[in-house]
């Protein structure tokens, strides 16, 4: 691998990175505005149930579609598709976030905490590893 090679590589890591920081900055946001705007308890157990558990499947989803255009990108060689995949995983680990939101704005649970937890742990697992800029960038091995 030469020199420039690299640098894109760290480039495109750095901006993964970043990304990933700032999804993480938003979701810590939204548990602010959940402190900061007051709610009404409209108890609905089975809305809030519906809400975090639905918040399971785009976290889900986010890993499926990672490991899909990983591969893709592995084996057409671009490493734009990387970047695709993991913001791609980063918005779908976010809508658990939303999802929570929804709860406590809506019923005032106070079990809106699952869909941020499921969001965060989304997110966490998510964290973008440079090794899949590297296969992406590297030359077909013969």
């Amino acid at each position: 691998m030469n020199s420039d090679n690299s640098v894109t590589i760290d480039a495109r890591y750095r901006v993964l990175v970043i990304l990933w920081f700032g999804i993480i900055m938003s979701v810590l946001m939204f548990l602010v505005v959940i402190v900061v705007v007051p709610t009404q308890v409209n108890k609905n157990p089975t809305l809030t149930l519906l809400l975090n558990g639905l918040g399971l499947v785009p976290v889900a989803a986010s890993f499926l579609l990672k490991q899909v255009l990983l591969a893709q990108s592995a084996k057409q060689q671009r490493s734009d598709l990387v970047q695709t995949a993991y913001i791609l995983s980063f918005a779908l680990c976010e809508v658990a976030a939303l999802l929570g939101l929804m709860d406590h704005f809506l019923t005032g649970s106070r079990y809106f905490y699952l869909g941020f937890m499921i969001a965060g742990f989304g997110l966490l697992l998510n964290f973008p590893r440079k090794r899949h800029l590297e296969d992406a960038e590297s030359y077909p091995k013969t």
